[in-house]
């Protein structure tokens, strides 16, 4: 698949999807997931165990279909002690954020065929520490280009957290880790992107963590 364009890369991934049965790596994905953020903190200076911070927060997502199930590990990370946050659908491919919890109730979105938490949106900007961001992809390769659905909304948001963290100077990137099963990491071939796609800094799969690019 090395010299297919974006279209033709996600319609295989998607067939691929479709067609493999995958094993449940919930409860795996959600353990790799909470090793990551704690790896985090202490490359930060944080003592490995030490509690969380009042407010610390983290980023990532509801998901659907054949996605690797995130339902274990947004359970994972608010059990810890993270407010835990998922992307509802604004007009215009915008995103908001809400907290998600065990048991919120879900209503469908208007805008797109997915299901959203009841409760008060956030812009990214309202949000206070927020360690990490959790994010759906269909593939990722070593340099860390993110190939998602094709939709819009996240090459938004990535657009624009990337405009405002260029805006601050000595400002701190939030890291960014891309949700795959393991097929879907391709370290040694080049997914196709272009100058707008923002590029993620990790990769999470049920079988582990890699950091991307020139930190990895």
């Amino acid at each position: 698949m090395k010299s297919l364009d974006k279209a033709a890369w996600r319609s295989q991934l998607r067939a691929q999807r479709r067609e493999q049965p995958f094993p449940a790596a919930g409860a795996t994905l959600a353990k790799v997931a909470l090793a990551w953020l704690e790896s985090l903190r202490t490359n930060d200076g944080g003592l490995a165990g030490s509690p969380l911070s009042v407010g610390t927060s983290v980023c990532a997502y509801l998901s659907i279909g054949s996605e690797p199930d995130t339902g274990e590990l947004l359970a994972t990370l608010t059990a810890a002690g993270y407010a835990t946050y998922v992307p509802v659908c604004e007009p215009d491919f915008h995103m908001a954020w809400t907290r998600w919890t065990p048991g919120v109730p879900m209503v469908r979105s208007t805008l797109a065929p997915v299901m959203e938490p009841v409760g008060k949106r956030f812009s990214f900007a309202e949000l206070s520490s927020v360690e990490a961001i959790l994010l759906p992809a269909l593939a990722v390769d070593g340099d860390g280009v993110r190939l998602g659905q094709g939709g819009g909304y996240y090459d938004r948001f990535l657009a624009g957290l990337t405009a405002e963290a260029g805006s601050k100077a000595g400002s701190k990137s939030v890291p960014l880790a891309a949700v795959v099963h393991e097929h879907e990491f391709f370290p040694n071939i080049s997914l196709p992107h272009d100058d707008l796609d923002a590029p993620v800094t990790d990769v999470l799969t049920p079988a582990g963590h890699r950091r991307l690019g020139k930190q990895s």
